[in-house]
């Protein structure tokens, strides 16, 4: 009898022990954290404190992080929200050529509204051409900046810091989907010094349909969607409050644990590196140390092959049966 493999840890991890009793402990919290009975303060005192948990795992302040469904809905208040406020100044929003489609399907989305996106490219090793991204934020009528902290299929970390900081030479909102590295790395935003971060809880052991955003102090962000109060006027909304709490006990743990669990995934990608080595045809990354790629994701380029492919032939070997004595 064989014991599966989970291999899709980039999109989805499975829920950790201490964010399952989080979650499970929460669901007695029913009250509205807006209200001021009994049932809504209990509610509000597991918003704040998952709030600052959140805060002090991303060396923030509790006011700067706004809760969401998930990474997808960070991105997009942070990237609709952030140009709202100052579109009568401009119209530009420069992105990676790599993005997730979270940020492409947001970026298609105003461009409908008269908004302009431009693409920088990356080069063979992953990351973006720097010289080409600080030609273009500083062109008129630039209002926003995003690049992700480090790339969903192939582990390539940004030069996100750099990045930064050109934008904040030139008047320009920067923003960073950190959704594969948060919970997974140390993420300090002070030393980043971002406007804008994202993250995704279900990416660090924690459930499903939660997130949140980090909204440096000052930066205006217009209510994705809107209709209420919730969120300092930011996300609107009941807030999901086992998620919420979920996620905070998930990231602590994980970040507990990170250390231990960088040795072993760096150990393991050498060991699938030199396994693979040994195959005709397969082709490597040239980026391969733990400054410029995270350990958790590995992206092997296979010639003539679509990933659906490779995943189909995969599945398709696991249900196969086996002759007896076979191993």
């Amino acid at each position: 009898m064989t014991t599966p493999t989970y291999l899709d840890h980039a999109s989805a991890t499975p829920l950790s022990e201490p964010a399952r009793e989080a979650l499970v402990s929460a669901l007695d919290a029913f009250g509205d954290p807006m209200r001021l009975h009994g049932n809504g303060l209990a509610a509000r005192r597991l918003l704040d404190d998952a709030r600052a948990q959140i805060a002090e795992a991303l060396t923030a302040q509790p006011d700067e992080i706004v809760f969401t469904s998930g990474g997808t809905e960070s991105v997009a208040l942070a990237i609709w929200g952030g140009v709202r406020p100052v579109r009568e100044i401009g119209h530009r929003i420069v992105a990676s050529s790599i993005e997730h489609p979270a940020v492409g399907g947001v970026l298609h989305t105003l461009e409908t509204d008269g908004f302009e996106s431009v693409l920088v490219p990356v080069g063979g090793d992953g990351q973006v051409d720097l010289d080409v991204f600080a030609s273009e934020v500083r062109k008129p009528g630039t209002l926003l900046a995003s690049i992700q902290h480090a790339n969903h299929e192939t582990g390539t970390m940004q030069p996100v810091a750099e990045a930064a900081r050109l934008c904040r030479e030139a008047g320009v909102l920067f923003h960073t989907d950190a959704c594969q590295t948060v919970g997974r790395l140390p993420v300090d935003t002070s030393a980043l010094e971002v406007d804008l971060l994202s993250l995704s809880g279900h990416k660090f052991g924690g459930p499903s349909g939660v997130g949140a955003l980090y909204v440096r102090r000052g930066v205006p962000v217009a209510a994705y969607p809107c209709g209420d109060d919730r969120e300092r006027r930011r996300r609107s909304g009941m807030e999901n409050l086992p998620g919420v709490a979920g996620m905070a006990a998930a990231l602590r743990a994980a970040l507990d644990d990170s250390g231990d669990q960088a040795a072993r995934q760096w150990g393991l990608t050498d060991r699938l590196r030199h396994g693979l080595a040994e195959i005709s045809g397969v082709a490597f990354m040239r980026l391969m140390d733990q400054h410029t790629r995270v350990g958790e994701v590995y992206g092997i380029p296979l010639n003539g092959k679509s990933p659906e492919q490779v995943a189909q032939a995969i599945q398709k070997r696991k249900a196969r049966p086996r002759p007896s004595g076979v191993k």
